[in-house]
């Protein structure tokens, strides 16, 4: 799964964080949410375009959310394709209560179904609670999923999650992981490549290169 690339937009700031096939870099718009399926597995409504122009908007105010957009690095890198046409997935954290700021609600979707079933998900969500832990101090997680989306809870049962409570009026149980020395020491192993880059200076050397790369061919 590793040798394909892949990059998540970190919205907020310049920052990159790569994982040998994960980076962090700002949120985008993209067309996923007019998918049926995805509203249902995802607990969301449709939006309009001004809508969803005015939810982008909140996450670049609020302070109380994280949101980051998967990449495909490799299509990326190649310089052939927009960042929205390499999109394929996202992953959110949400601080939902103002007088525990150690909790979080995580989320994530991996959108595009050709990615689907290869561990991108666990990879993602793994980068997510590696940020969550270093960089916001969270200690416990908490996942609310679709009770029809079995992939999932089976993805977040293996990472650990215990399951605090089913609600069949909103058709989905609710997970929890209290990060403990033990487990907080397992994932920092797990994620000891992650190293900090500006995605600014990484898409300019990006374009310098296919800049000079179009010069050759001269």
């Amino acid at each position: 799964m590793r040798e394909q690339i892949l990059f998540l937009l970190l919205i907020v700031i310049d920052t990159q964080l790569s994982v040998h096939n994960l980076y962090l870099i700002g949120y985008r718009y993209h067309q996923w949410m007019k998918s049926e399926e995805l509203l249902k597995l995802t607990a969301s409504e449709p939006l309009t375009l001004e809508q969803e122009y005015q939810m982008q908007r909140s996450w670049w105010e609020d302070n109380d959310k994280c949101t980051f957009i998967v990449l495909d690095k490799a299509k990326w890198m190649s310089g052939s394709c927009t960042e929205e046409d390499c999109m394929l997935g996202d992953v959110n954290l949400f601080l939902t209560d103002s007088e525990d700021l150690s909790m979080a609600e995580i989320e994530i979707m991996i959108a595009e179904p050709s990615y689907r079933g290869k561990g991108f998900g666990k990879e993602v969500t793994m980068m997510m609670m590696y940020y969550g832990v270093t960089q916001l101090q969270i200690t416990k997680f908490q996942a609310k999923i679709n009770l029809e989306n079995t992939i999932s809870i089976a993805m977040f049962r293996n990472m650990h999650f215990d399951e605090v409570s089913i609600s069949h009026v909103f058709q989905e149980v609710t997970l929890l992981l209290m990060v403990d020395n033990c487990r907080k020491k397992w994932l920092l192993e797990q994620m000891n490549w992650v190293k900090e880059e500006r995605y600014s200076e990484i898409k300019q050397r990006l374009e310098g290169d296919i800049q000079s790369a179009f010069v050759q061919q001269e």
